[in-house]
C-alpha cells in the first residue's frame, strides 16, 4: 500500500506550504481516527483538509492517482474521482472535460 505520508511530504516540498501544520491540530479525534484508518499522515491528512477534503474522499482521490489541488479543481466541478480518472486517461485535461460533459459526452476507453 502507498505511504500517503511520503506523497504529502513531496506535496508540501513542491508546493511550499508553510502554512499547512504538520501534526494533528485543530482536528478532533473522530477526524483524527478517520485519517489514521485511511492510512494519513497527520501531515498528509492536513493537506488533504486544507483542500477541502475529508479522509474518506481523499484517500478515493489520492488512490486514483490525484494530488490534493487537482483533486480539490476536479471534485469542485462535481466530478468523483473515478470520473476524473476516466477523463484523464481519455485524454482531456479538466477544462475540456467540463466542456464536453456539457455537451453530453463522456471519454470512451
Amino acid at each position: 500500500m502507498v505511504r500517503y505520508g511520503l506523497i504529502a511530504a513531496g506535496l508540501l516540498a513542491i508546493a511550499g506550504c508553510g502554512s499547512t501544520p504538520t501534526d494533528w491540530r485543530d482536528m478532533s479525534q473522530t477526524e483524527i481516527s478517520a485519517w489514521k484508518a485511511s492510512d494519513f499522515s497527520a501531515e498528509a491528512a492536513q493537506v488533504w483538509k486544507s483542500a477541502g477534503f475529508e479522509a474518506g474522499s481523499a484517500a478515493e482521490w489520492l488512490k486514483a492517482g490525484f494530488e490534493a489541488d487537482d483533486a480539490a479543481e476536479w471534485s469542485e466541478k462535481e466530478f468523483t474521482a473515478s470520473e476524473a480518472v476516466d477523463w484523464r486517461e481519455g485524454g482531456f485535461d479538466l477544462d475540456d472535460a467540463i466542456d464536453n460533459r456539457a455537451e453530453g459526452l463522456s471519454p470512451t476507453e
